[in-house]
């Protein structure tokens, strides 16, 4: 005689302990951080916010994919991500690493951060053969390339004489290369290559509007070294200072390396 209290004990049993092994193979996973590089120069103070806690920023603290990075007056980060290519975050700013794949290579598949206020500079090492993969987005901007020197700023509750009513802008700085800019909030603005040596505004919900960059007021990444297809920077990056330290006669930067 089959005893059913005996039987139906054993079976909840067995699916509680199938339900705990379980959740231990997927619980590690669910909160594992996929590692998107490191700060690699510091200069003030800034904060890392990673899910409910934020910590301080350090020289050598670990960056991960969704951390939010967010700079105090007077203060730069830089960060080195995982294919050699560097952001810094310059004063007053915040930003969120949203992505940053790998190809089996090494090399960059996607990358994408979102600037919500500030600005970013971004040293993008190269890949050749493929299509942008590295992105700065802003709430009116993508700013996408794919291998390049360029920076992005975005700004509310500005005004100017040129755009009537509005006070919202982003802006993006071609120092070396090409980046492809479009405004998401208008499915209809045309994407604009911006070349070497000019920028785009992005006003409100208008199109890119494109003109010539002044290096002398754009080029904080004048005194930075390249980075080529399978070049390493050349600026020596430490502890206190940012991609080139900020220091130095503003010039247009050189050519990369091949």
């Amino acid at each position: 005689m089959i005893d059913r209290k005996t039987t139906s004990r054993t079976s909840s049993a067995l699916t509680f302990l199938l339900f705990a092994l379980t959740s231990l193979c997927i619980v590690p996973q669910a909160w594992a951080q996929t590692v998107a590089g490191s700060i690699s120069a510091l200069s003030g103070t800034a904060t890392i916010t990673r899910g409910p806690a934020t910590i301080p920023a350090a020289y050598g603290t670990k960056i991960d994919v969704g951390d939010r990075i967010v700079t105090g007056a007077g203060s730069n980060v830089t960060v080195t991500l995982t294919d050699g290519s560097q952001i810094e975050v310059t004063d007053s700013s915040n930003l969120t690493i949203d992505e940053n794949t790998l190809n089996p290579d090494g090399t960059r598949a996607s990358t994408k951060v979102s600037l919500l206020s500030g600005l970013v500079r971004s040293l993008v090492r190269s890949t050749p053969g493929t299509p942008p993969n590295f992105e700065v987005h802003t709430p009116n901007a993508v700013a996408s390339a794919r291998g390049t020197n360029y920076e992005v700023d975005h700004h509310t509750g500005v005004q100017d004489d040129k755009y009537k009513g509005c006070t919202e802008f982003s802006h993006v700085a071609v120092y070396q290369g090409t980046v492809d800019v479009y405004n998401p909030t208008n499915p209809s603005s045309p994407t604009v290559q911006v070349k070497e040596g000019h920028k785009v505004t992005v006003p409100c919900g208008a199109a890119p509007t494109l003109g010539a960059a002044s290096w002398a007021s754009t080029a904080a990444l004048g005194t930075l070294g390249l980075l080529g297809a399978g070049g390493v920077a050349v600026a020596v990056v430490g502890a206190t200072g940012g991609f080139g330290g900020g220091h130095g006669v503003p010039r247009p930067p050189v050519s990369p390396q091949q």
